[in-house]
């Protein structure tokens, strides 16, 4: 089984469940259901509350992470005055599930952070420069400036295969720096002098990157021999 984290009110999330076989949300409201158990030191015990529906964690070969946080408004069965608190602590709950699961997880937590909370460019650009890959330079102004019209070039890189019409070199390298940041999955966006702009993991994901996925997520983990 599939597990994809995220929203009821995601299209991507809906198409990534209705793409892969198999494959179910748990949203917000189910991080408060009843039905949840978790041990770091039984995990043979570890259940989900996936769409309502218990579900134990060795079933689970893989999640898709696809939110950054969970945010209060999305608690709606809770009185108002309790949903920020609730939020906070199913995030931190949904960070712990997901460090410790058996099953692959794409779009890890880093550092108690979600998705592209947890990816600014002051992860990736010391990444990207490491690996001697030319960075785009990064402008900041105190003052609204028209934006620059940037031609890009989208590489998605699935554990070692990378999608996207771009210079083999390039590819290899985007590949390089996702691994580099203990990822699967990432989008890596190039500008015309083949510079890295951006690593994102909020991107839906193409044909052949949503293919590949679901061949990582179905795939035996290792954590489970």
């Amino acid at each position: 089984m599939i597990v994809v984290v995220g929203s009821r009110h995601d299209p991507v999330a809906a198409a990534l469940v209705e793409a892969w076989e198999g494959a179910a949300l748990c949203s917000a409201e189910d991080l408060t259901r009843p039905g949840w158990a978790w041990s770091s030191t039984a995990p043979a015990s570890s259940r989900w509350v996936v769409d309502g529906a218990v579900v134990e964690d060795r079933l689970v070969t893989g999640v898709f992470v696809r939110r950054s946080r969970v945010y209060a408004d999305e608690l709606s069965s809770t009185h108002p005055d309790d949903r920020a608190y609730l939020a906070a602590e199913s995030h931190a709950f949904l960070v712990f599930v997901l460090a410790t699961t058996r099953a692959t997880v794409v779009s890890q937590a880093a550092d108690g952070t979600l998705g592209d909370e947890g990816l600014g460019p002051e992860r990736w650009m010391p990444a990207a420069t490491g690996l001697g890959m030319q960075v785009a330079p990064l402008r900041l102004a105190s003052r609204r400036v028209a934006a620059r019209r940037l031609t890009t070039s989208v590489v998605e890189v699935v554990a070692d295969q990378a999608f996207g019409d771009v210079p083999a070199r390039s590819a290899a390298r985007a590949v390089a720096l996702v691994e580099a940041l203990g990822l699967r999955w990432a989008a890596v966006v190039f500008d015309g002098r083949h510079r890295v702009v951006a690593v994102t993991g909020a991107r839906s994901p193409g044909a052949e990157a949503t293919a590949a996925l679901a061949r990582l997520l179905t795939a035996p983990s290792p954590l489970r021999s």
